[in-house]
């Protein structure tokens, strides 16, 4: 786990005054440890589903304005409202804000040029030391993603070209891969090596930090720590393998407060969101993020957001309990997730973007037996089931079959109703027209 007692840390309470993002940054590093978990029916551990340690460095911005952005080029008056100033700006390499060489024509507002860190030296980049850990140093393996472009298109005698410097790497750990992963990406200060823009023979060094950030639970040497769910709704687990989930009751989830020493109120934020699974029928099975028909990040819960990542941000990343309405259907079966996400400025240039998720399998249950005990007042046996409590004609077994009410008279169950489905062979003339022609 997190080796705390060997690091040499920045203070954080002195990192706290400046964890805001300085606007227009020129020159960012960000590295980010990224894990998630997944919680099972009588492990001693969470399942370790995956991660990765991602490194991000940047030398140069380009501001310009979102949907403006085309395959050819337009004059300034061209278009009225925000693309009145036409295109500015033209891509020659990579990629910059959406724009790409097969879309090449931006509407730049600002460019800074990269100042520090030369592009395409991709060789030279290396990992020059790092805490106590099995990561190998020095180490490279990073990918150029630097781009170019002129700029600005409008004026006379006077387009220059820019270049905007960019460098990634990612160091991904499977399924099953967790002791490497902590063996590996340990909290402490973090020494990276670039070429210089004047002479790229010549290094410039940028150090970035990472904190200690909440792990899966796992005991170890007998002593439990880590993030672990603690009651969901009793934490009853079904055969299939998930932990069951009420229709027609709010549904308490509880976990294990998150230790208040390595986690930062104020940089760190704590969601929770119940996601979809690429396999219903597998506990195991992979959140899908992003729908693949509309292209959005979807969730079962909350599904009501348009934009963004459907998730539910809580009052402070000390919380250690959600309820949710009842507002699934039944057999609904998904992923609780509550995630950990870090925005942290380490440095004058450098950022700790880490993040944890923590996963449970549920199911939406609707059982007779609860509709019963909220229902019906005074439930007393089985023989219930086939009384008229409401007196409407039907009983409580079909009201609760068919979504009605077995206490009120005036809520009359709807019996289901058969609906054709068109084959391949119910063409009308227009479809037939449609298809074939006269």
């Amino acid at each position: 786990m997190n080796r705390i007692k060997t690091l040499s840390l920045p203070l954080v309470s002195g990192m706290l005054a400046s964890a805001a993002l300085p606007a227009n940054a020129q020159v960012t590093l960000d590295l980010s440890s990224r894990a998630v978990y997944r919680q099972f029916e009588g492990q001693q551990a969470m399942s370790f589903a995956g991660g990765s340690f991602d490194i991000n460095f940047a030398d140069g911005s380009v501001v310009s304005i979102g949907g403006c952005n085309f395959v050819k080029y337009y004059p300034p008056g061209f278009f009225i409202g925000l693309c009145t100033l036409g295109t500015t700006g033209f891509l020659t390499s990579g990629t910059v804000n959406g724009a790409t060489l097969a879309f090449p024509y931006l509407l730049v507002t600002g460019v800074n040029p990269a100042q520090v860190v030369a592009p395409r030296r991709a060789n030279l980049v290396k990992l020059s030391a790092a805490p106590a850990s099995s990561l190998p140093r020095p180490s490279g393996g990073f990918t150029d993603n630097s781009a170019s472009l002129y700029y600005n298109l409008n004026t006379v005698g006077n387009i220059r070209e820019y270049i905007l410097t960019q460098y990634d790497s990612t160091r991904v750990y499977n399924k099953g891969q967790r002791e490497k992963f902590n063996e590996q990406i340990v909290p402490g200060v973090y020494h990276y090596s670039f070429p210089r823009l004047s002479n790229p023979i010549l290094p410039a060094t940028i150090s970035a930090t990472i904190y200690p950030m909440a792990e899966g639970f796992a005991k170890r040497n007998n002593v439990e720590e880590g993030f672990k769910f603690t009651n969901v709704n009793g934490s009853k687990f079904n055969k299939d393998g998930f932990i069951e989930l009420s229709y027609i009751r709010p549904n308490s989830i509880e976990w294990n407060q998150l230790p208040p020493a390595i986690v930062f109120p104020g940089v760190d934020s704590l969601y929770f969101s119940i996601r979809v699974m690429s396999d219903e029928d597998n506990p195991r099975s992979k959140v899908v993020p992003v729908d693949k028909f509309s292209k959005k990040q979807q969730a079962i819960f909350p599904s009501f957001t348009n934009d963004g990542d459907p998730r539910v941000v809580l009052a402070s990343p000390l919380v250690s309990q959600f309820v949710t309405p009842p507002v699934f259907a039944g057999g609904t079966k998904g992923v609780v997730e509550v995630q950990l996400a870090r925005f942290f400025q380490t440095g004058g240039v450098t950022y700790d973007f880490s993040d944890r998720k923590f996963q449970i399998p549920v199911e939406v249950v609707n059982r007779y037996s609860e509709y019963q005990e909220l229902i019906i007042e005074k439930p007393n046996s089985n023989s219930e089931i086939l009384k008229d409590t409401d007196g409407d004609g039907y009983n409580n077994l079909n009201e609760w079959v068919l979504d009605s009410s077995a206490v009120d008279a005036g809520s009359i169950p709807v019996a289901p109703v058969a609906q054709d489905v068109p084959t391949l062979y119910d063409f009308d003339y227009l479809d037939y027209f449609f298809f074939f022609g006269t």
